[in-house]
């Protein structure tokens, strides 16, 4: 009877020992699940943290690659963008990566490349200079020197020759702009507004399509804003630092179309009646650049210079003080021959009708204008002007020929048609100019005159550039009378905003 409960007693005691063995076995498995759980979620946040690094990364890249601007670099005198040879050098060591493959040169070293060589045809050649050291183009000249350049020049081939690209930060290639655009003894607050300006202006052409086939953003002649003609200087430094960032937006925070020119005639013009555009431009109103002085003086507010007389009196009048009235363009004239300007007149009539034939009409019988094919100007008789807007602007010109009579549509192409290519250009300061591709402004009245006892036409005129937007000259003068630099900038663009580039980038997200 002992013996079996014994046995009993050790079933029980083997039974509650697999019981609890099992118990053990799993809680350790649920702990070991737990474990496992717990790991998976600490993965996945790791994972989820590791990705969001990596987000933010490529984020900040992005950002960083917004903010690169990409430059094509012309020929010396701007001649093209396609060169024949690419020569460079550096004061310190450099890279040259070849497709990835990288090789490095001593300082004074030189690289040159040769638009002849078909094996450059699918090779991406990168030059880096070292840490702050530049890049000397030894194959170009501006203004007589070798420029030198920031960051990393690129290489590439082209059937009508080699490409040179310029890849650097924005703000370092406005520190080569400013100079190049306007003058560094200028008053500081000038060359703050044309940092911004020209800040403002690459922003929006970095976000077009315009260089798209080449890879670029803009070229670095007056085609888009000359950089890097005049190298850059403590003060151009200056006026960028200052401004960093800084950019004129419209009331909606979008960067706007940025426009500036040299001299007013002691008007700027609407956008609309320099570029010919279907509506008007907000924010670029004709203003008549009258000073406070000499608004208080006279007591007047505006002119309306479209009538010819009230023009011509304005032109031949100093009464009203401008703010570029002290600058050397703000009257010129020239005298063309008629037998000269007719000997060439064709030729850029061609040109104008070649680039928008709508621009570009001939007198039909009835005395209208209409759109035809060209003919012949034949000798020029007469030249009238037939559209004067309320700015002084020649917005359309009738040339009357011996065998034709053709109407000349936009202040480019009538600047073009009557364009200074050999007589002199006498400007305010007594001194004068040879050769010009286009007349100083479409600012301009047409007086009978004589040239080497020969039948010729007189222009008389004032202001140098397109007139729509700021004049340089004239943010010099208001600098120099105690403006600053966001004075001067909401005068001549009415209605906008300055704003940093960064609100705008997160605005711009955002939608």
């Amino acid at each position: 009877m002992m013996k079996e409960a014994r046995k009993r007693q050790i079933v029980l005691i083997l039974i509650l020992s697999v019981l609890v063995l099992v118990c053990l076995i799993v809680e350790a498995g649920r702990e070991e699940v737990k474990d496992h759980k717990t790991k998976i979620v600490q993965k996945e946040k790791e994972e989820q943290h590791e990705g969001e690094k990596k987000k933010e990364k490529r984020k900040k890249k992005k950002v960083e690659e917004e903010t690169n601007v990409r430059v094509l670099l012309m020929t010396s005198r701007f001649a093209s963008l396609f060169h024949r040879t690419v020569k460079v050098t550096s004061s310190k060591p450099f890279t040259v990566e070849v497709n990835g493959k990288a090789k490095q040169y001593d300082a004074g070293d030189s690289v040159e490349y040769s638009a002849g060589n078909s094996r450059l045809k699918k090779k991406k050649i990168v030059i880096t200079p070292a840490e702050g050291a530049k890049l000397k183009v030894l194959s170009v000249t501006r203004q007589n020197i070798h420029p030198s350049y920031r960051r990393t020049l690129q290489v590439t081939w082209n059937k009508k020759g080699l490409l040179l690209m310029n890849k650097l930060p924005l703000e370092e290639y406005l520190y080569a702009v400013v100079p190049s655009e306007l003058s560094t003894s200028s008053k500081m607050d000038a060359l703050k507004a044309q940092a911004v300006c020209a800040r403002s202006y690459a922003y929006q052409q970095m976000q077009s399509a315009r260089y798209d086939k080449y890879h670029a953003d803009l070229d670095d002649s007056v085609a888009c804003q000359v950089y890097n003609n005049i190298p850059e200087d403590s003060r151009s430094r200056k006026a960028v630092n200052s401004t960093k960032g800084m950019v004129l937006t419209n009331k909606k925070g979008a960067v706007i179309q940025v426009y500036y020119y040299s001299t007013s005639w002691g008007y700027s013009a609407s956008g609309q009646d320099v570029w010919n555009t279907p509506s008007k431009v907000s924010y670029l109103k004709e203003c008549f650049q009258i000073t406070e002085k000499s608004r208080k003086k006279s007591g007047v507010q505006s002119l309306n210079l479209s009538q010819e007389q009230n023009f011509e009196n304005f032109i031949n009048s100093s009464y009203y003080d401008t703010y570029d009235s002290d600058s050397a363009w703000y009257r010129w004239s020239v005298v063309i021959s008629q037998k000269s300007l007719s000997e060439r007149i064709d030729a850029a009539i061609a040109s104008c009708y070649a680039s928008d034939p709508t621009l570009v009409l001939t007198q039909k019988k009835n005395g209208g204008y209409a759109r035809k094919p060209l003919k012949p100007l034949g000798a020029l008789k007469k030249i009238r002007v037939e559209k004067r807007e309320n700015s002084g602007l020649v917005t359309e010109l009738v040339l009357v020929g011996k065998k034709n009579v053709i109407k000349i549509c936009t202040q480019y192409n009538i600047r073009k048609v009557l364009a200074p290519v050999y007589e002199q250009v006498s400007y305010n300061d007594g001194k004068s100019k040879t050769s010009m591709s286009l007349l100083p402004s479409a600012a301009f009245y047409v007086a009978n005159a004589v040239k080497d006892d020969e039948a010729a036409f007189e222009f008389v005129g004032g202001g140098f550039g397109h007139g729509a937007g700021m004049s340089q000259c004239g943010a010099e003068k208001m600098a120099k009378l105690g403006k600053n630099y966001q004075e001067i900038l909401l005068h001549y663009f009415a209605g906008t905003k300055i704003m940093s580039l960064k609100k705008v980038k997160k605005a711009d997200a955002r939608q």
